[in-house]
């Protein structure tokens, strides 16, 4: 009896295409270059994909910009009294400059010694209790929390200057950026620019520091140094179309810190080895993939996606199917996965496909403030899938990048920290996840889990601002997005592999009409507090950010003018939040009666 060999499914196709020996080719070249914010290598690898691409018949863009970014030049920390030393450092971008003289200042310690590898760099934001009996005013503080949250901490609190003693333990100074502002700054967004210098120094020389301060007063002299100021950046843009006009945006960052091979050199080289397997099969497509390199990530507070967001809005406002942002892949010995910034409508999907391409556990997770995560004001869907180091690694470190190694954005994330037959299995995920967007009938979205989302929220927010109405509103909602999503799953089981066609497409079409437009209703609401026209702050907040003031408010005297002041605010976005839902509501019960 002769073996029938079954044909390979579209998915299979993609993966099999992907080319380990390709994306190593890449890799070298990126890795020769110090891909800064709109520094000439960062010129040069844009100009290698456009051209590399464009010989294969990919349409690419390459699109100029102004933007306000910072680059990181001098510091010193010289340590005077009680006994000298000098103390290795870096300055942070977007920090202030310091007099030509420097700054001096006596040290205070505020905030938390955990150390805790399981969690990202950008975790560590502080608490307003860090400096409960702290008393920083005129001083220089040091502590864990040295992003955009810790600085602005220990600068209301009255501090002159931060110095950023890392939380884990590695040797090695790490660079950060320290703006709470999203990309360029307006002129409202401008007066966030920190006020402060902030440095940034390995947790050895930290601990030294404090354990000296507990002796006696410790007085040092600060040096910080940033070029700050507007530069042209490009941003590279591919686009492969599908039978379709919407299309799934697909996005990595292109700047780096020194040559950044893990951070981002492999996601640079992923997205182009995607953009050559997709556009090969591109007859499989039934709507379009847009592939961005996003410059001013770095050195700009996502500058590039910002602008990208601002200048691109009403095609991604209309035409977007979601985000999927790749950034770290093929580190060496990653071999766990970490699906942050994964909101509620694709859950159902990551944490099928996770499994059943690599079969690792998907530990899905909603997105935090980081990451090119511009879009949740358009109401995109956000997808993302990262491997990283097992928690018991040697190399494993608090960081925000290279898979949790701890050369992240050091001079040491070289070309040795790269496996390329990893980032060919990342590759491979990331193309099913396009794949499972692009290809079929019916756009895969749940919007059930966002609905659960909005209960659980609210119900944990209930209490001095009521928002048992809002709960019932949101179990209504729950209630037809249910029998949305059974409609949904039903069509796409019906359609497996087949083109809709006559009345059936046209169901189809309503029905992904109004997927999509759910995702730009609650999306805002459950993200952002500006909305879709402005980018909130690079401060980390809880969903339904607008509420995340709820609990603060039962501990507040109610005749005073914060309580006051803060109850208005909430009520106004229990409106907010109510009529969201109450909107989401009407238009699943309008797609309902357009596809039953």
């Amino acid at each position: 009896m002769v073996e029938v060999k079954k044909a390979a499914s579209f998915e299979e196709k993609l993966r099999g295409a992907v080319s380990a020996r390709r994306l190593a080719g890449d890799l070298k070249k990126f890795s020769k270059w110090f891909r800064e914010t709109g520094g000439p290598d960062e010129r040069k690898a844009v100009d290698y994909i456009a051209d590399h691409l464009g010989t294969q018949g990919i349409d690419v863009k390459v699109h100029e910009f102004r933007s306000f970014v910072s680059l990181p030049r001098d510091a010193k920390l010289q340590v005077l009294s009680p006994s000298p030393e000098a103390i290795p450092c870096r300055p942070r971008s977007f920090g202030a400059n310091t007099p030509p003289q420097g700054l001096e200042g006596e040290l205070v310690f505020a905030g938390s010694l955990e150390v805790d590898k399981s969690k990202m760099i950008f975790a560590r934001t502080g608490e307003e209790r860090d400096f409960e009996g702290v008393d920083a005013r005129g001083k220089i503080v040091v502590g864990t929390a040295g992003g955009p949250d810790g600085v602005k901490r220990a600068y209301e609190a009255g501090a002159i200057a931060y110095i950023h003693m890392w939380p884990s333990g590695e040797d090695a100074i790490h660079e950060m950026i320290v703006t709470s502002i999203w990309g360029t700054p307006t002129p409202e967004s401008i007066a966030r620019l920190p006020k402060i210098p902030a440095l940034s120094i390995k947790r050895a020389d930290g601990e030294r520091l404090r354990q000296r301060m507990q002796s006696g007063p410790v007085r040092v002299r600060i040096h910080a140094h940033a070029e700050t100021g507007w530069r042209t950046l490009p941003l590279a843009v591919a686009d492969i179309p599908g039978a379709d006009p919407e299309f799934l945006l697909v996005g990595a960052h292109i700047d780096s810190w020194y040559e950044g091979v893990t951070d981002n050199a492999t996601g640079d080289a992923c997205l182009i080895e995607m953009a050559r397997v997709l556009n090969k099969n591109r007859k499989g497509l039934a709507r379009g993939v847009r592939i961005a390199w996003w410059p001013g990530h770095s050195h700009g507070r996502y500058s590039g996606s910002t602008w990208y967001a601002d200048n691109a809005f009403d095609d991604l406002r209309r035409r977007a199917l979601g985000y999927l942002n790749i950034d770290s892949p093929g580190v060496r010995d990653t071999a766990i996965f970490d699906c942050r910034y994964n909101m509620a409508e694709v859950e159902d999907l990551m944490r099928r496909t996770v499994p059943e391409v690599t079969g690792q556990e998907a530990n899905i997770r909603r997105p935090f403030k980081a990451g090119d995560q511009s879009f949740w004001g358009v109401g995109l869907p956000s997808f993302g899938a990262f491997r990283m180091l097992p928690l018991d690694h040697p190399d494993r470190a608090t960081v925000g990048g290279c898979g949790a190694g701890w050369w992240w954005h050091t001079p040491a994330d070289t070309l040795d920290k790269a496996d390329p037959e990893i980032l060919a299995k990342d590759a491979q995920l990331y193309l099913t996840i396009t794949s499972r967007v692009v290809t079929p009938a019916v756009l895969p979205f749940n919007f059930t889990v966002a609905a659960s989302d909005f209960r659980g929220l609210l119900k944990e927010l209930d209490g001095p601002i009521q928002l048992a109405d809002v709960v019932a509103k949101v179990d209504k909602l729950g209630a037809v997005a249910a029998k949305l999503e059974g409609v949904r799953a039903g069509m796409a089981a019906s359609l497996e592999g087949k083109k809709a066609r006559g009345k059936t497409a046209q169901r189809v079409a309503a029905l992904n009409r109004g997927l999509m437009r759910l995702s730009r209703i609650v999306n805002p609401v459950l993200y952002t507090v500006q909305g879709p026209y402005e980018h909130d702050p690079a401060l980390q907040a809880p969903m339904l950010p607008g509420l995340a003031g709820a609990k603060k408010l039962a501990s507040l005297a109610q005749d005073s003018d914060e309580y006051g002041f803060l109850r208005t605010r909430l009520v106004r976005e229990r409106n907010r939040v109510a009529d969201a839902v109450e909107t989401a509501t009407e238009t699943v019960e309008a797609v309902l009666a357009q596809v039953e």
